[in-house]
């Protein structure tokens, strides 16, 4: 199997696995009714300890071998991190995930981190990877559209949404750049480490967080399974075929998103889950959507069999 194609592959795992990330956080939000705070950090350490089960050698060796360099490159990154998620969760507990999904890292997370990805990473994009990217960027609005209500009005849980795609734009170039010379698991797992750590140590000493009933740590251990596959799943792209790639691939959450949270209404019709006014246009842009993947990653290809002098 083709090497891009099966990181392209990895990448497209970790849209879905965020997908359910997002319903789910969005469950526990709104429904369980836990601190965003808790949300935010308790999972995002279990992910980490999870990684560091996977890899535990390895992590020590990365943790002794960073210096003071390193620890502080980690800790902007963590900064970063633990703001983009915050701001990523509490978005989805104001208009829910598929909106969240669709307005943040289905469409202004690409842009930002393929802009930043051109300025500090000197990447970029072919024709035909753009033209895809364009689709998938035109798809998820369309999902977003509602003819009804279309309106240039922004609430404050649309500035969090694309907010958090800034910073965690910002976060993914930063890791970028240090899976160049680190290994992927060990950065993966003290990156969740450390900043889930920030955000619980913040959130405890502002006074922040409403702490849960012992039926409610369950739930809040069990989604760190999220965090600890989603991270290391997008994570192994970066240096594999790049940020603005990945980034682009990764845009297809907000479709997946939309599914995941059909999918929970058909079974659990009581659910308290916020979906597109209008399923027909969220249809009509999960399939450009799909043609720009299909552009991505069979375009160039294609194309290059049957355009000998056509340059990928």
């Amino acid at each position: 199997m083709d090497m891009r194609f099966t990181f392209i592959a990895v990448v497209l795992l970790s849209a879905l696995i965020v997908a359910f990330e997002s319903v789910s956080v969005e469950g526990a939000l709104n429904i369980a009714d836990l601190d965003v705070f808790l949300v935010t950090s308790v999972p995002v350490i279990v992910g980490g300890l999870i990684l560091i089960g996977i890899s535990f050698r390895g992590t020590v060796s990365f943790a002794k071998g960073l210096g003071f360099r390193g620890w502080t490159s980690m800790a902007i990154l963590c900064v970063f991190v633990s703001a983009g998620v915050l701001l990523w969760f509490d978005s989805v507990g104001r208009i829910g995930a598929s909106k969240e999904a669709i307005l943040g890292g289905g469409s202004s997370e690409v842009l930002f981190i393929v802009i930043l990805s051109a300025l500090f990473l000197s990447e970029r994009l072919n024709k035909w990877e753009a033209i895809g990217s364009v689709m998938i960027v035109v798809g998820v609005f369309v999902v977003l559209a509602n003819t009804e209500t279309m309106s240039l009005t922004i609430g404050f849980g649309e500035i969090e949404a694309i907010m958090s795609s800034l910073i965690l734009g910002i976060s993914v170039v930063l890791t970028t750049h240090l899976l160049r010379s680190h290994e992927l698991t060990p950065l993966s797992a003290v990156e969740l480490i450390l900043s889930g750590a920030m955000m619980l140590v913040v959130g405890a000493a502002a006074g922040f967080i409403s702490w849960p009933e012992n039926g409610d740590w369950a739930l809040l251990l069990a989604l760190g399974i999220f965090p600890a596959f989603g991270l290391l799943t997008y994570n192994a792209g970066l240096p594999k075929i790049g940020a603005s790639l990945t980034s682009v691939l990764f845009a297809l959450t907000g479709i997946m998103t939309v599914g995941v949270e059909l999918a929970v209404m058909a079974m659990f019709p009581d659910a308290d889950m916020i979906l597109p006014q209008d399923l027909g246009l969220a249809v009509l842009g999960g399939s450009v959507a799909f043609v720009g993947v299909y552009l991505l990653n069979v375009g160039p290809s294609w194309i290059a069999r049957r355009l000998p002098g056509e340059e990928r």
